[in-house]
């Protein structure tokens, strides 16, 4: 079998650039300066059309828009708080706070005020502002009867109710129809301060500026007006007020001043009581009671320090705490008797007379001694009681005196609080009588408002702004228009440049093969058109990509078995193989086409050639190799064509024959090419891959969708196809300029000089 047919051959031949599957790792292109001007350049048509019909739109609109006139008033304002008790702030002028400033706003702005203006003007007769007056304009010059005048819209209404049709409310409409006329009256109005300045601004926007002057003015003379009106009825019920509220006091003032008489009256008694006096001996005998207190502690204290001692070591131990002459003799004495005794009893012993009467005396003194102590200790326990019954005694006088200053106190305090009642209800009244008097005297008739400067008919409408709307929809036409450009750019399926097909197939590209347009041509085909026009651009195209397919050859070893192929039919394959053989044959090279579509053939209508035996016949033993090959009467080139057709094109490839028979021509011929069907309908291109040397995929330019095209190369290169690489077929190169490829700035500008077309 040929070396070119083994597996070997194959994955040695495979080219560098087949890593046909996408993959997570490529990333997209980035878009520079010249690549955005050369999208808009191919876009323009679509770009200048969007902005110029937008444009245009925006600018009719404009034109058909009503004018409207915005006329404006001034208006100064000077707060004040209208409290009639406080005559100082009412005379007074307040703060012009923002708070107060924005309230002013809202007067102006209110649905009373504006129910007024209306009124006033007749504004509800104006079909501007009354929609019921617009909707009888409207029919009056338009005559087209309405949706629900319609006989068949009544009679489906006839059939939904229940027979009793709901009786319109008067009154309700009446008070819709109100409603929508003062929210259109407000909608026109506006209503802002001047800076941080006590000025407002009255603005009013009409059709008709007369009426805008007019609203604006009217508005402006009835607040003012509302503030006259408010302060009158606010006199008028501050002295109201003041009236009935002084006439209150006084009664109150009089009541009160008799309750202090008669209290007065009824503790007279007790009133001739000196409380000072009470109270200066409250505080002599509550001196007395402390120094009582705090004698009565010392005692108690002594008293139990000395009961403690005499506790732990005896009687005795009474004269640790007190002292006493007598007590110190008694015990002197008692100490030499005891020393007597003891000298006596080493000479004398204990039973002789003079110890025995010494211990009569020591015993004699020693219980003078213990009666003393017992005598000072109930002189201690007397003092204490003592103190005891003084504080008792104490306690009971001021107990007594307190009761008797309390009785003192609460007379005079009644008789006190009576007295700041009738006081204060007295000042009160005073009070409410000179302000009553400042009330009548002030002239309150004067607003906090005026006029700083009227409105005059505006001469120029304040809406449209025809320069700025246009600016406006020029903008917003351009922001479309570059929308609906990238769109379009992103929508596009088929590949335009070389870079396309090396970034997206990671495959080569082996060149553009222009489009050979018909109607310049009389409809001369391009296999014909190569032979006729050996010098244009298109059969220059043809003779670059065979130049690809020998560097190949020569530089992988690879045979010279080509198989040409696309993803989907309609791709111009046919055609392109016809012509690269007629070109190659006219170069003096020998080559041998192949029609191996056996189900759709083309060639031999390509090459205006029989077909009556061909390539099926030779594999299925029906016709012998010269009774199946052809020639091209032009060039001489050699065609196997398809055939006769066939039920089983994959078996009939599948033919060991067709290999023998390769084997056998590839000597003969410098150039074998194989038309193939499309991958992704039939099965029959995966067949033929691994029987070429090489495997070129034809694309349409600007047609086959990317996806496709990988999901052929994918199949391709599982059945073991050694792709050489795409042709971009039919360019448009008018058109792929617009692209940036460079590869067809050979065919166009100072570079197409060298082509004949």
């Amino acid at each position: 079998m040929n070396k070119l047919l083994t597996p070997e051959r194959q994955e040695t031949d495979r080219h560098d650039w087949t890593t046909h599957e996408e993959g997570p790792s490529r990333t997209a292109p980035t878009l520079g300066l010249a690549d955005l001007l050369m999208v808009l350049s191919r876009r323009k048509y679509l770009l200048l059309g969007t902005i110029g019909i937008v444009t245009l739109i925006g600018i009719v609109n404009v034109y058909m828009l009503t004018p409207l006139f915005t006329a404006t008033t001034s208006v100064m304002v000077d707060p004040r708080e209208q409290r009639v008790i406080n005559i100082e702030s009412l005379v007074a002028g307040g703060p012009a706070d923002q708070s107060t400033i924005e309230s002013e706003i809202q007067v102006v702005q209110s649905d009373e005020l504006a129910s007024r203006v209306i009124a006033q003007l007749g504004l509800d007769r104006l079909a501007e502002f009354n929609p019921k007056v617009a909707a009888e304009q409207e029919a009056d010059s338009f005559q087209l009867p309405s949706l629900r005048d319609l006989p068949p819209v009544q009679w489906l209404k006839s059939l939904l109710s229940d027979g009793e049709e709901e009786t319109p409310d008067p009154a309700a409409a009446e008070a819709r129809l109100r409603t929508a006329i003062e929210a259109k009256f407000l909608s026109r109005l506006n209503v802002s301060s001047v800076g941080r300045s006590r000025v407002l601004n009255i603005s009013f926007t009409s059709q008709d500026p007369a009426i805008a002057s007019s609203v604006a003015n009217s508005i402006a003379n009835l607040y003012i007006t509302q503030q006259l009106e408010q302060k009158f009825d606010a006199r008028q019920k501050a002295n109201a007020w003041l009236t009935e509220r002084l006439t209150r006091l006084r009664e109150e003032v009089e009541t009160a001043e008799r309750a202090v008489e008669t209290a007065r009256a009824s503790q007279g008694v007790v009133q001739g009581r000196d409380a000072g006096l009470v109270n200066e001996q409250l505080s002599q005998l509550n001196t007395q009671l402390v120094m009582a207190r705090a004698e009565n502690s010392t005692s108690v204290a002594q008293l139990r320090s000395v009961e403690s001692a005499v506790e732990a070591r005896g009687i005795r131990a009474v004269f640790d705490v007190t002292d006493s002459t007598l007590v110190n003799g008694l015990r002197a004495q008692e100490t030499t008797l005891r020393q007597r005794e003891a000298e006596l009893l080493n000479n004398l012993g204990p039973r002789h007379p003079q110890v025995v009467d010494l211990k009569s005396q020591i015993s004699s003194v020693s219980n003078e001694i213990n009666n003393e102590a017992n005598n000072r200790l109930r002189a201690l326990r007397n003092q204490a009681a003592v103190t005891q019954q003084r504080v008792a005694s104490l306690e009971q006088s001021m107990s007594r005196l307190e009761q008797e200053s309390a009785r003192v106190n609460q007379s005079d305090v009644q008789i006190r609080a009576l007295q700041r009642e009738a006081d204060a209800n007295r000042a009160l009244f005073e009070n409410f009588l000179a302000r009553s008097k400042e009330t009548q005297s002030v002239d309150l008739e004067q607003p906090n408002a005026w006029i700083v400067s009227t409105a005059n008919s505006p001469l120029n409408p304040s809406f449209p702004q025809k320069p700025l709307f246009i600016a406006v929809a020029l903008i917003l036409a351009t922001g479309l228009g570059l929308t609906l450009v990238f769109l379009a750019e992103q929508l596009e399926r088929g590949m335009q440049t070389q870079e396309d097909v090396e970034r997206m197939l990671h495959l080569p590209s082996l060149g553009m093969i222009p489009l050979v347009k018909r109607n310049r041509l009389s409809r001369m085909p391009p296999q014909d058109y190569a032979l006729d026009k050996p010098a244009s651009a298109y059969s220059q195209a043809v003779k670059s990509l065979f130049t690809s397919l020998i560097i190949a050859h020569q530089r992988k070893g690879t045979g010279n078995i080509v198989l040409l192929t696309s993803a989907v039919p309609g791709e111009g394959k046919s055609a392109l193989v016809a012509t690269l053989a007629r070109v190659t044959a006219i170069a003096g090279r020998r080559v041998l086409i192949v029609d191996c579509d056996l189900r759709r053939p083309n060639i031999h209508r390509s090459l205006s050639l029989p077909n009556q035996y061909g390539l099926a016949d030779f594999l299925s033993g029906n016709a012998t190799l010269p009774d199946v090959m052809r020639t091209d009467s032009r060039t001489g080139a050699d065609v196997i064509t398809a055939g006769s057709p066939t039920d089983n094109p994959e078996e009939i490839i599948r033919n060991p024959l067709f290999d023998q028979m390769l084997f056998n021509l590839r000597p003969q011929y410098d150039l074998i090419l194989l038309d193939a069907p499309p991958v992704l309908p039939v099965s029959d291109t995966r067949i033929l891959a691994e029987k070429a040397s090489q495997c070129v995929v034809v694309v349409k330019w600007r047609r086959t969708p990317r996806k496709l095209v990988q999901l052929a190369i994918r199949q391709l290169t599982e059945a073991g196809a050694n792709i050489a690489g795409v042709a971009l077929n039919q360019v448009d190169t008018s058109k792929a300029a617009r692209y940036g490829s460079g590869e067809v700035e050979y065919y166009m500008g100072r570079r197409g000089s060298y082509f004949k077309n």
